[in-house]
C-alpha cells in the first residue's frame, strides 16, 4: 500500500518550482462571492449573527462594559508622524512631508480618533471596513475628507482570488437595497486572522456568543425565581368562617363584620416594610369542642410569612451568573475589571492583568498602525504621486500602566548606581519605563543628580566670560 501512494506522489511531485510562483490556495471556499462556513448555529451564520452580536453587546453588562473600555483605552493613544530616513531621503522634504500629513490627519471630518476606535471593532466582529473619500485642499495638496464606516452587516459578499487575496466587497445599501462595488484600494481593512483565513477573519464576539446565552438564560430564571419566591408574603389567619356564622344568626351585622376583617384586608393590600407598619390582632384562642370547652394553641387571629425550604435555588443560580460574568471578562482580557467583587483579589494581581490587558491593546494598536501606513499613507502618496522613499511612518504612544513610584525610584536608583551619563543602560531602562519618547537624559542633570543621591556637594560652576575678560568668581552668602 505504501508503495502504491508513493508513485501516486512521484506523479504529482514537482521538484522544480518557480520561487515566485504560488502553489497553494486558501482554506476558506467562496463561491459568487458567498463565504461558506461549516457553522451549525444558525443564529451565527449570515447576517443572523450580526443580530445576535448586537443583542450580546446592548444586554450584557460585562460585554459592553468590557467592549468600551477596551476601546476607550485604544483611541487614547496618541498618533505622531515620523519622516522617513535612509540614505538618499531628502531630510527637509521628508520632514515637510510627515507634517503635512499630521495636518491632514486633523483636516478630516471624523475626528482621527473615532476613525480609529471604529477600525478597532475589528477585534470584535472579527473584520471592519472603512471607505476613504479625498478632497482637494486649500494647498492643492490632495487630503483626506472623511474615512466613514461601512458596517459589517451591510457587507454581502466579496471579491476574493483562489489565494485568499481580497480585491474588493459588494455592500447592499440599507437605503435602497442597490448593490454597491467598494474597491481594495478604496477602502481602510482590518481582519483578525488568526483563527481563521476566512476575510471574515473571527473575532471575540464568536467566542462570548454561547456563555453570553447561557448567562441571558440564568438571568431569566434568576428573575423568574424572585417572582414566584414566596418568601415574605404574609399569611393572615383569622375566624371567617365563624364570623359568617355570627352574621347568619344575627349575632353580629354585616357591618360589624365587614369591620372585624377590614384592617386585616388593608394591610393585606397595602403591606410593605415601613415604621408606620403594623397590625393588631386578637389574642383570643380557640376553644375545644367536646363539654370541657378548654382553649387550644391555635390563636383565631395569626399573621406570618412564608418561609423557604433550607435548599436555596438562587444561590446555585447566583454562582451560575457569576461564573460566566468572569468567563466572559476573561475572553474580553477585562477580568481585573470583577476584581474586588468577591472580597478577593490583591494589588499585584490587579496591576498583573492590567498590564496584560495593556500589551493586548498594544497589540492591537500595531496592526492598527500597519494597516493605516498600508490603506492611509499609501492611497495619500498615490493621488498625490509624491515619491514613495518620502513616505513616512506611523509612531504610536504605548498604553501601559505606568506607576510614578516606580519610575522615580527607578531613576534614582540609576543615579546612585553611579552609571555615567552616556551608558546605555540609561536609555535602556527609561525606554522599559515607557520614556523613551521623552527627550534624552541630560548628563549635566544626570551628574548632578548623583552627586546629590551620594551626598556629595557639587561645586558651583563659574559663568564663562569673553576671551581675554576676567570673571569674578561667584561668592556665596553666608548660610546660604
Amino acid at each position: 500500500m505504501a508503495v502504491f501512494f508513493d508513485n501516486i506522489l512521484a506523479r504529482v511531485r514537482k521538484p522544480n518550482v518557480a520561487p515566485t510562483k504560488t502553489l497553494g490556495v486558501s482554506g476558506t471556499a467562496v463561491y459568487g462571492g458567498e463565504i461558506q462556513t461549516n457553522e451549525a448555529n444558525q443564529d451565527l451564520t449570515g447576517s443572523a449573527r450580526y443580530r445576535t452580536y448586537s443583542d450580546i453587546l446592548a444586554n450584557v453588562s460585562i460585554v459592553a462594559a468590557g467592549t468600551r473600555y477596551f476601546l476607550n483605552l485604544l483611541s487614547k493613544a496618541d498618533w505622531s508622524v515620523q519622516p522617513a530616513t535612509g540614505d538618499g531621503v531628502n531630510e527637509a522634504q521628508a520632514e515637510a512631508l510627515a507634517e503635512l500629513v499630521e495636518d491632514m490627519m486633523h483636516d478630516m471630518t471624523t475626528p482621527w480618533f473615532r476613525v480609529i476606535r471604529r477600525a478597532a471593532m475589528y477585534r470584535f466582529y472579527g473584520f471592519s471596513i472603512q471607505e476613504w473619500t479625498a478632497k482637494r485642499r486649500d494647498d492643492g495638496f490632495l487630503g483626506m475628507m472623511d474615512i466613514e464606516p461601512r458596517p459589517q452587516a451591510t457587507i454581502d459578499r466579496w471579491d476574493v482570488d483562489i489565494t485568499g487575496t481580497v480585491h474588493g466587497v459588494i455592500q447592499d445599501s440599507p437605503q435602497s437595497g442597490r448593490e454597491i462595488y467598494l474597491p481594495r484600494g478604496k477602502i481602510v481593512y482590518l481582519v483578525d486572522d488568526t483563527l481563521s483565513d476566512s476575510p471574515e477573519g473571527m473575532g471575540i464576539f464568536r467566542h462570548l456568543a454561547e456563555p453570553a446565552t447561557r448567562l441571558q438564560e440564568f438571568q431569566k430564571f434568576e428573575a423568574y425565581g424572585y417572582e414566584m419566591d414566596l418568601r415574605g408574603v404574609p399569611i393572615l389567619r383569622a375566624p371567617i368562617a365563624a364570623i359568617r356564622a355570627a352574621v347568619e344568626s344575627g349575632n353580629m351585622s354585616g357591618a360589624e363584620a365587614q369591620t372585624a376583617i377590614a384592617d386585616l384586608q388593608s394591610f393585606l393590600q397595602s403591606h410593605s416594610r415601613s415604621p408606620k407598619a403594623g397590625l393588631l390582632l386578637d389574642s383570643a384562642v380557640y376553644m375545644t369542642t367536646d363539654e370541657r370547652q378548654s382553649p387550644s394553641q391555635v390563636k383565631q387571629y395569626d399573621l406570618e410569612t412564608v418561609q423557604a425550604d433550607s435548599a436555596d435555588s438562587a444561590v446555585a443560580i447566583g454562582t451560575a451568573i457569576e461564573r460566566l460574568n468572569r468567563e466572559l471578562a476573561r475572553t474580553l482580557g477585562v477580568e481585573h475589571l470583577l476584581l474586588g467583587g468577591d472580597g478577593a483579589g490583591s494589588l499585584a494581581l490587579s496591576r498583573d492583568k492590567t498590564n496584560n490587558f495593556g500589551l493586548l491593546v498594544d497589540s492591537s494598536l500595531m496592526e492598527l498602525r500597519v494597516s493605516m501606513e498600508n490603506d492611509f499613507l499609501g492611497p495619500l502618496w498615490k493621488i498625490n504621486g509624491w515619491d514613495p522613499a518620502l513616505m513616512p511612518s506611523f509612531r504610536i504612544e504605548q498604553i501601559q500602566y505606568r506607576d510614578i513610584e516606580q519610575i522615580t525610584a527607578a531613576l534614582k536608583d540609576m543615579a546612585i548606581a553611579g552609571l555615567t551619563p552616556d551608558d546605555p543602560a540609561i536609555n535602556e531602562v527609561r525606554r522599559l519605563l515607557g520614556l523613551s519618547d521623552a527627550p534624552e537624559v541630560d548628563e549635566d542633570l544626570l551628574a548632578l543628580i548623583t552627586e546629590q543621591s551620594l551626598g556629595l556637594t557639587p561645586e558651583p560652576k563659574q559663568p564663562e566670560g569673553e576671551e581675554g575678560e576676567e570673571v569674578e568668581p561667584i561668592e556665596q552668602e553666608e548660610g546660604k
